[in-house]
């Protein structure tokens, strides 16, 4: 329960943000939370939120948000994968973050939180990971390496005595997603994705309202200085695929490429997506990505400790094909 708390959040308008604010409004904590542009965050101004317009990695906007607050919660971050920005991501995900992090201390807010991913745990050879698995060298896309170091500012910042929590959300899917995840599924769904890896790798899906529930669990019970995932259903992304495409009711990709053939491809297309600005369903990051690892890590600590329970792929797919089916999917 909320005792009126104000929470500062950045990323409020995001995927996961937007459910987060959603939550803390809805039970009476007030919202101050920073954006890039106050005309595009009307649906925050709605929940009765404070805005303060600034950029990410703009200490000084921090810090007006910081002021008095009793929590805080960093979410910005950009997720892509594909032909991307990769300065976009530095100064998004690694920058924005040392911000965030040096305005808590400065401002010694008793109580924050930052969103990381178990993408910045790395994948693990064998088994399952939890949140104390670290990710090295070499990375498979931008993001990757970009959010992996950001968590070591975290890290870093939790042995320095800051009083943080660490949340590490699985591959997030969820009505709503207009990222990766949501790409993906429109691909499929439009029939452009040519074809499947013969070594798919593991993913663990976690819709994204679980991950909002876990994120505001964490944020009211978790212990300053833990880090707590938030996986899900384990499955590989081809089965994830299939499971799509039949709820969808269309044919799924019957062909399967080797890695070595598909990341050929993705790095051709790369090639022509940098000279046009076209989008293609296969690019490098994405077929490394996909090939092989086990992105898997246990939710056992959270469960224990926050009472979190995520719902099965089975649960939370449905609803988010009918919601693509909405927006022309």
């Amino acid at each position: 329960m909320s005792d009126g708390r104000c929470v500062f959040l950045t990323g409020a308008t995001g995927f996961i943000g937007g459910r987060v604010a959603a939550i803390l409004a809805g039970r009476g904590d007030r919202l101050r939370c920073l954006v890039r542009d106050a005309g595009r965050a009307r649906a925050l101004e709605t929940l009765g939120a404070e805005l303060v317009v600034g950029d990410v990695t703009d200490r000084a906007a921090h810090a007006r948000g910081l002021e008095g607050a009793d929590v805080a919660v960093h979410l910005a971050a950009i997720y892509d994968i594909g032909v991307v920005d990769a300065a976009a991501l530095y100064h998004t995900n690694i920058d924005g973050t040392a911000a965030f992090l040096d305005a808590v201390q400065s401002a010694r807010t008793p109580r924050a939180l930052y969103v990381s991913t178990t993408v910045a745990l790395g994948p693990v050879p064998a088994g399952i990971g939890d949140e104390a698995t670290r990710n090295h060298p070499p990375y498979s896309s931008e993001y990757e390496r970009t959010k992996t170091e950001a968590h070591s500012l975290a890290l870093q910042a939790q042995q320095a005595g800051l009083p943080l929590i660490i949340i590490c959300p699985a591959y997030v899917y969820g009505p709503g997603d207009n990222g990766p995840g949501g790409r993906f599924l429109r691909d499929l769904m439009r029939g452009r994705v040519p074809a499947l890896l013969t070594g798919p790798a593991w993913f663990s899906f976690v819709h994204v309202d679980d991950v909002a529930d876990g994120i505001v669990r964490a944020l009211d019970q978790g212990g300053p200085g833990e880090s707590y995932v938030l996986s899900g259903h384990d499955a590989t992304i081809n089965h994830f695929a299939q499971l799509a495409t039949a709820l969808a009711g269309v044919r799924g990709p019957l062909l399967r490429f080797p890695p070595p053939l598909a990341l050929l491809t993705g790095r051709l297309l790369d090639g022509v997506a940098r000279m046009t600005g076209a989008r293609f369903a296969i690019t490098a990051e994405n077929v490394r990505t996909v090939s092989g690892h086990r992105w898997l890590h246990s939710h056992a600590k959270a469960t224990a400790e926050l009472g979190w329970q995520p719902r099965s792929l089975e649960a939370g797919l449905p609803e988010t094909i009918a919601w693509l089916k909405t927006q022309g999917a």
